[in-house]
């Protein structure tokens, strides 16, 4: 799924089940921060999610960003669902599809496509974690 699906647009804000619907896709209980997908086709993509109160201090703006991967408690692992899939987007292009959330706000702002460039491994907190850097995609 190299571009959104008809209804999302960047800079619109959109509830989970907006989102679920559009995507055609279920989160559960709740939205986690890296959801592998495929398309009707087969092909992988990932929708990723940040928000600000959220567990992980990832330093989201526009432009390059850094985002702290999945693994709320021990060090984290490169071959952990979501971790390995954003490892493989940066030699296979894997479309990520970003949202954003703002404190206290039920509804997700879609910033659009990003490129994962990079990944390393920092001491955090005492423990080991994946920074994932990253870029939104120009607008085409």
């Amino acid at each position: 799924m190299r571009t959104p699906p008809e209804g999302i647009t960047v800079g619109n804000r959109y509830e989970k089940d907006e989102i679920e619907a559009t995507f055609d896709t279920g989160f559960g209980y709740q939205i986690s921060g890296i959801n592998p997908r495929r398309d009707s086709q087969d092909k992988r993509y990932v929708l990723l999610f940040a928000n600000e109160d959220g567990p992980y201090g990832d330093s989201v703006t526009q432009g390059r960003f850094e985002y702290i991967g999945e693994g709320l408690s021990g060090d984290q692992s490169e071959s952990s669902p979501g971790n390995s899939v954003l490892i493989d987007a940066i030699s296979s292009g894997t479309p990520v599809h970003f949202f954003y959330q703002d404190s206290g706000d039920g509804e997700w702002e879609y910033q659009g496509l990003v490129d994962v460039h990079d990944y390393r491994f920092e001491r955090q907190d005492g423990r080991q974690v994946l920074v994932f850097e990253m870029e939104h995609q120009e607008e085409h």
